[in-house]
């Protein structure tokens, strides 16, 4: 097979694509991680904000993009049980506000025993704002009167905003 030399230049000389060719540009990333050893628990299938865990991001253009990841760990306390959880932002005063539609909550639910276990999400957000964001992780557990815990310590948040 043949190497192509675009303008006549070896591959290591090209700096950059040509014009025409639309590229994206990360504009800032934002992180939260918790080190504290606390847990939070629920046994209310309404989700619940849990306190101390807000990302605050104040977007560079009101056309940027985000891709929100979102590592955790839960722990069903041995009830046979679930828990579920979902991301939500909030600009302007507006309420709290589901990241993503298109799953309204990422659960967790078993039907044996306990369950110790590393959950990620991932998220894509167009918030149309140059106002500051507060992204929150919210839990319910998957069965009214059973308790389901939140690990505090294992939580990340991380936004990364795009143009």
């Amino acid at each position: 097979m043949a190497i192509i030399k675009p303008n006549n230049n070896t591959i290591s000389a090209i700096t950059a694509l040509p014009a025409g060719i639309p590229t994206g540009k990360i504009l800032q990333i934002k992180s939260l991680l918790n080190n504290t050893k606390t847990q939070s628990s629920t046994n209310s299938t309404t989700f619940a904000d849990i306190s101390n865990l807000d990302l605050l991001v104040t977007p560079t253009s009101a056309s940027s993009k985000f891709n929100l990841f979102v590592n955790y760990n839960i722990d069903t306390g041995g009830d046979g049980h679930g828990m579920q959880t979902v991301l939500t932002y909030n600009h302007s005063g507006i309420s709290q506000t589901y990241c993503d539609v298109s799953y309204d909550n990422h659960g967790f639910h078993i039907t044996a025993d306990r369950a110790n276990t590393w959950q990620s999400m991932n998220y894509y957000l167009e918030p149309s704002t140059t106002n500051e964001i507060t992204f929150r992780l919210q839990i319910a557990t998957a069965t009214a009167g059973e308790t389901s815990y939140f690990n505090r310590k294992s939580y990340r948040c991380i936004a990364m905003e795009y143009a």
